[in-house]
């Protein structure tokens, strides 16, 4: 079970919300990141200069290797200012263990020895170092990551500490964990529990693996622009180690196209991240967040009730609203179906059932099946956005029933904000087909749309 700081804690969802702290887990990684762009027009007090410090840092470093020839005391003294070890306690990235990658001195060679290379040829813009990941292998997310927290690791600080202060998180109201110069220290991880605003966070656009490199390319318009006005359809020819030099030397060494480059970049902007769109947080999220205790015996029906019961009252009270029906984007199915699998698969795994999600036994996927031998519980899920309701119960619905030789069935309608009159209309079918002893599917009502809270509003 994935420990959230929220849980552990005893805070409340929307204390967090309230205060845009990112809601972290204390055992395993988020796969989110510092993102630089987001950083450059942040107005939370702690990060307003924090773009700023980047750029200097980098600036400082750009104006050593420009009065320096390779490999001179100038030129080292700026390979040991390019020295970014992973800030521990701030738990995002892919590692798997309890530490990142980091920079290693090889890595950190190579990229100032081409640093070097792109200043000499005529260019210095700070800009360069936050786009390495585009001219370097082995640079993905973690790495720019790590680096940028470190230049900024005395505003993580200073932030953190005010997001306690306001959490009331002290070592009297919390004396079974330790506390040191008043950061908490996590005990899942042995490192400070550092926290982050999510304004700053999100999925950075750059590659995870060389591999992920035609992606980045895509997803940067400038350099997408360079690379069809300069090479156009032969770029796809190219092997991945062919893109890398051809960015490095053609894009990076020519400084009028790399001003062409840095000036989008600068120009750019990069949206809030919708951190549910992540189906590991989604996930983790939604099994952290949701309490199912209960080992009776029960049969499948009274198993799968209980378990929709719980995630209904997660989402209508719980602010789980937020999570399968985010505000910037249309809700999903996918979201719902993610969540209600995510709670249900921990509590089949406490009480020893078999979960199967989206299993096609010859009349397409049924959304979930909860059994134990012979048997069975059937659900479907529809959103009131779904125009296919009624359709759902009256029909598909029943014929998952018939293909899984079973007449238990739940049927799951979540009211989105639109689609009232559909939510009408499915009460109506189920009692039109009731009254014609049709025995319908039991249905589940949530209502995802998200409550206003006196204290927030």
């Amino acid at each position: 079970m994935p420990v959230l700081f929220s849980k552990e804690f005893g805070i409340a969802q929307e204390q967090m919300y309230q205060l845009g702290v990112f809601d972290v887990f204390l055992d395993i990684d988020s796969h989110f990141f510092i993102n630089i762009k987001r950083l450059q027009n942040c107005v939370i007090p702690e990060f307003a200069e924090s773009y700023k410090k980047v750029n200097d840092y980098f600036s400082s470093i750009g104006v050593l290797l420009s009065n320096s020839s390779y490999n001179d005391k100038i030129y080292r003294t700026a390979l040991s200012r390019f020295n970014f070890s992973e800030v521990n306690g701030v738990n995002l990235g892919f590692s798997q263990g309890t530490r990142g990658a980091g920079f290693g001195i090889k890595l950190r060679e190579k990229i100032i020895r081409d640093a070097f290379e792109i200043i000499k040829a005529g260019s210095n813009q700070p800009e360069i170092f936050q786009l390495v990941s585009l001219f370097e292998e082995n640079v993905g997310p973690d790495r720019i990551s790590d680096m940028v927290a470190r230049i900024v690791y005395d505003d993580i600080l200073a932030y953190t500490k005010r997001v306690y202060k306001e959490l009331n998180m002290n070592e009297k109201k919390y004396p079974e964990y330790f506390f040191n110069d008043g950061i908490l220290f996590n005990p899942y991880k042995n490192a400070p529990l550092l926290l982050l605003p999510c304004d700053i966070l999100h999925k950075l656009p750059i590659a995870r693996d060389w591999d992920d490199i035609d992606r980045v390319c895509r997803e940067n318009n400038a350099i997408k622009r360079e690379i069809n006005r300069l090479v156009s359809s032969q770029w796809a020819k190219m092997t991945a180690s062919a893109k890398k030099d051809y960015l490095l030397n053609t894009i990076f060494k020519n400084p009028e196209v790399l001003n062409r480059v840095i000036d989008a970049y600068r120009k750019s902007r990069v949206e809030k991240c919708n951190f549910y769109e992540d189906t590991d947080y989604l996930v983790n999220f939604c099994k952290s967040t949701v309490n199912i205790n209960d080992s009776e015996k029960k049969d499948s029906f009274s198993a799968t009730k209980e378990i929709l019961l719980n995630y209904k009252e997660w989402v209508e009270l719980h602010r789980g609203a937020l999570v399968v029906n985010p505000k910037d984007k249309r809700a999903l199915e996918k979201n719902v179906q993610r969540t209600i699998h995510a709670v249900a698969l921990m509590y089949c795994k406490q009480n020893n059932w078999d979960i199967s999600p989206e299993t096609d036994s010859g009349r397409g996927p049924v959304d979930f099946k909860i059994s134990r031998g012979i048997d069975k519980t059937v659900v479907e899920v529809k959103l009131s956005s779904n125009a296919q309701c009624v359709h759902g119960l009256e029909v598909q619905i029943e014929e998952y029933a018939k293909t899984e030789n079973t007449n238990k069935k739940i049927f799951v309608l979540v009211y989105v904000g639109i689609g009232k009159q559909r939510i009408e209309l499915v009460k109506t079918k189920w009692n039109q087909l009731s009254a014609a002893g049709k025995n319908p599917a039991e249905i589940i009502e949530i209502d995802a749309v998200e409550k206003k809270s006196a204290s927030i509003y």
